[in-house]
């Protein structure tokens, strides 16, 4: 069965030596960001190419926790209500590491 989803390019990057993350994406012209925590702290990343997966814009509200794996060469953070955030890496991170944590939704 297809997905009925809806994509959107942004970037992902992370803060505070690799323990938090901030990602942008613009829809309809309204920027959506999804700002949280991540363990392990991984290193500095940054994906400026990165695509947002998504059902609906309802799934894009309220804090959310999220999985995935950041290295070698992408990131791939599922957002546990569905959304996806992928992309490759500007830099490769060597050790991948698989990452859990929570992140808000905001827009503006």
């Amino acid at each position: 069965m297809a997905c009925a989803c809806t994509c959107s390019n942004g970037f992902i990057k992370s803060l505070a030596g690799g323990s938090k993350f901030t990602a942008t994406f613009v829809i309809d012209d309204i920027q959506y960001h999804f700002s949280g925590n991540i363990n392990p702290s991984v290193q500095d990343f940054v994906c400026d190419r990165a695509t947002l997966q998504y059902g609906s814009l309802g799934e894009l509200t309220t804090q959310r926790q999220c999985e995935g794996k950041i290295g070698t060469q992408n990131i791939e953070l599922t957002i546990i209500n569905g959304p996806t955030i992928k992309g490759p890496l500007n830099s490769p991170i060597d050790p991948a590491t698989r990452v859990s944590g929570v992140g808000t939704w905001a827009q503006n």
